[in-house]
């Protein structure tokens, strides 16, 4: 992935930061080379195939664009999404973000090509045998598009998987310092690590939402979040299929049904004559009163059940086992005697161990059938022994010899073995994993900025980290 495209995917995320930190936001369309058949990009994330040069890059198709789609052919303005924007966030000729078509169905996304931008499955082989690996893009949503993590002992360089390195710092000068705000006007979200393997849990500020691990303004998504009827709500799927993005709150009664602000009046006991009808949302739950002793509260009615006695003389009682008495009761209005099993409707006595025993049914440790549906067993094994093949034997726990590293195996005798190589830590995933590095996707990885991107908030292992250009963290 070159650095100019890199460049629009960090402007795509933080907006228009300093030129010192990122390449100047609004210029003219440039042309993009696209290592991963990216399709190019301008520096201003928009494709212009006007003046400004066509913005379409080399490589195989398929792999996504950067950025919002921003299109303009020198003609007339026309506000609003085009029809070869069939997806995603697009800014119009107004300049007006806007949430186009529908969103992508698992496994694409929603990528730009040329002037158009529409649902695509992403490139995650380069030829016939190698794989990328991590973030390879960004789609017009701002989510990175991911090829997944590498094998257990390889780790994710510049999208391709190599030989796992010795721990290292994420670029050579130090761990940086954990800030959920590293430099002015930068709030990051999520996971953020320090390239060394520290992380800490950011949150934004109210009023914006977290989108690849930076805090921005609401999304177009939550159009009309006034939070008034028919204002999007919660949490929803972005444009792109690829994410989903937070909306605010309803206000006054409505409430947030999937994704919409709805009306919503509060509950009333109405009907209801006993028993307490729970809160809809929009105020608290109300008590409907209570029955008489000998009555239940059956679907908001005081109702009354039949006693076992009139239940026999109605003949619905016809041996042991639950009686339907009414208002939701069930009985059993001819219990067995202690011992005895309810089966088929009537009262078994199962053999004791004594007895089973005696008549020469017990021959070890394995169960045996005591008769009336009953099967257990007489001769238990003692701590420390399991039953095989009917007789009682010490269990030999299985060693980490019997399992090739790894950890969070069982033993077989109710114990858990950590065979993790000497240096490694066993983590999340029972994976085995190296001092600073995180479990991605699988398997180990270690986050690291990518010295060919500018300063700013990169994606690395799930996590982000701010980098200051060069590979280095702060």
């Amino acid at each position: 992935m070159t650095s100019a495209r890199w460049t629009v995917g960090i402007a795509l995320l933080l907006g228009c930061l300093p030129v010192a930190i990122l390449q100047a936001c609004g210029g003219s369309g440039g042309t993009g080379t696209g290592t991963h058949g990216d399709g190019g990009a301008g520096d201003d994330g928009t494709v212009g195939d006007g003046s400004g040069g066509d913005g379409t890059g080399g490589g195989d198709s398929g792999d996504a664009g950067r950025g919002d789609g921003s299109f303009n052919d020198g003609g007339p303005c026309v506000p609003g999404c085009p029809s070869n924007v069939t997806c995603g966030r697009y800014t119009d000729c107004t300049g007006h973000v806007l949430s186009c078509g529908m969103p992508c169905a698992s496994g694409k996304a929603c990528i730009t090509s040329g002037s158009s931008q529409s649902c695509q499955t992403p490139s995650c082989r380069v030829g016939d045998a190698a794989t990328k690996c991590g973030e390879i893009a960004v789609d017009s949503c701002g989510v990175p598009v991911n090829c997944g993590g590498c094998p257990a002992g390889e780790t994710c360089v510049n999208n391709a998987c190599v030989t796992q390195p010795p721990p290292a710092d994420a670029g050579g000068g130090g761990c940086g310092t954990l800030s959920c705000s590293p430099a002015a006007g930068v709030n990051l979200c999520g996971t953020v690590s320090d390239g060394c393997g520290n992380t800490k849990q950011c949150t934004c500020p109210m009023g914006q939402d977290c989108t690849g691990g930076v805090c921005m303004p609401p999304p177009p998504e939550c159009t009309g979040d006034d939070g008034g009827t028919g204002s999007r709500c919660g949490t929803i799927s972005n444009a792109c299929g690829s994410g989903q993005v937070q909306c605010a709150g309803c206000t006054g009664n409505n409430q947030c049904d999937n994704g919409t602000c709805t009306a919503c009046t509060p509950v009333t006991c109405g009907s209801t004559t006993c028993g307490h009808v729970a809160s809809n949302g929009c105020g608290p739950g109300v008590s409907c009163g209570t029955c008489n002793s000998n009555e239940e509260c059956y679907m908001g009615t005081c109702c009354t059940p039949k006693t076992c006695a009139e239940a026999v003389d109605a003949g619905l009682v016809t041996g042991c086992g639950q009686v339907d008495l009414g208002c939701g009761v069930s009985k059993d209005c001819a219990p067995c005697a202690p011992g005895d099993v309810c089966r088929g409707g009537g009262c078994c006595t199962p053999q004791t161990c004594g007895e089973a025993i005696d008549a020469g049914m017990v021959t070890g440790c394995n169960q045996v059938n005591l008769g009336c549906g009953v099967q257990q067993s007489c001769m238990t094994c003692v701590a420390g022994q399991l039953c095989q093949n009917d007789t009682c034997v010490t269990c030999m726990p299985k060693t980490c010899a019997d399992f090739s590293g790894g950890c969070g195996h069982s033993d077989g005798c109710g114990h858990t073995l950590d065979c993790c190589a000497s240096g490694t830590t066993c983590m999340s995933g029972n994976v085995c994993c190296q001092a600073g590095e995180v479990v991605y996707q699988g398997s180990c990885c270690l986050p690291q900025c990518n010295p060919n991107l500018p300063a700013g908030p990169q994606a690395s292992c799930g996590t982000v980290i701010y980098c200051n250009g060069g590979g280095g963290s702060q």
